[in-house]
């Protein structure tokens, strides 16, 4: 049996560019098996792409493979690259930064950057979609099992490019941290993991604080345990702290998106 190729792209599924990537792949290795994971990240937004890409592959076992384009720089000079984690899955897109937190959750096997003219869809590939002519290639000869060595050459990390994500810190009685992401329900993903201060516990009181807005917001188990529209915290199933509204949006409530930063006071 083939292993997964996974799709996430900011393309959404209205043009027809997620069809021409399958349809490269699929006359490439008729035995594949493409998914669909996710075609509606913000434009180019690479925060987000990388929120997404290390959460939407966390469940898949080895020897999956994941192309991911979120590329504004398409037809640029940024690379093309194959990334294989310790985890053994691959990652192919650019070099822009998507793989920052994957790459730092799974660790790094191996990088090549995709110089192989003759896997890509041909010799002169478009400068406005690597996608369909450089990476969906690439991806079946990995189905196919094709090794990675011979995609490109090797590189070394500190020739790619990462995304620089603060971790979460305490600042005196606070905690300093920045949004992940904002889902489609308007709950705020924050970089703050289990355990990090011993006061963020269920039932304790905070104060959550984003840019000029700052509310008290309990800490709580379950959304359903906050009264409707009201806002809370808890840990969700990732084991990020959340901010979250009960069937509301916490996002419109602190005019929150990816990436700004935030204070939570005990």
């Amino acid at each position: 049996m083939r292993p997964v190729i996974g799709l996430i792209t900011d393309f959404s599924t209205k043009d027809p560019y997620v069809s021409q990537m399958k349809g490269v792949i699929y006359s490439l290795d008729p035995y594949a098996r493409v998914i669909d994971l996710n075609h509606e990240i913000d434009p180019f937004n690479l925060a987000e792409a990388a929120f997404i890409v290390d959460q939407a592959s966390r469940e898949f076992p080895a020897d999956s493979i994941f192309i991911a384009v979120i590329d504004p720089g398409v037809g640029t000079d940024r690379k093309a690259i194959l990334f294989e984690s310790k985890a053994r899955k691959f990652y192919i897109g650019p070099d822009n930064g998507i793989f920052s937190l994957v790459m730092d959750r799974e660790g790094i096997m191996g990088a090549w950057i995709l110089d192989k003219p003759e896997i890509w869809r041909n010799r002169q590939p478009s400068q406005t979609f690597h996608g369909r002519d450089i990476f969906s290639p690439v991806a079946a000869f990995l189905s196919k099992g094709g090794k990675p060595q011979n995609v490109g050459s090797k590189v070394s990390q500190d020739k790619l490019h990462f995304l620089s994500f603060s971790p979460a810190s305490i600042i005196g009685e606070s905690v300093s941290a920045q949004v992940l992401y904002v889902d489609h329900y308007g709950n705020i993903i924050t970089n703050i993991p289990l355990g990090l201060v011993s006061w963020i516990k269920e039932g304790n009181l905070l104060r959550i604080q984003i840019g000029k807005i700052t509310l008290a917001a309990p800490c709580v188990k379950t959304y359903s345990d906050l009264p409707l529209g009201k806002i809370g915290v808890l840990y969700n199933s990732s084991g990020y702290l959340e901010i979250a509204s009960n069937q509301g949006s916490a996002a419109k409530v602190f005019k929150a998106q990816s990436g700004v930063s935030l204070l939570i006071h005990p």
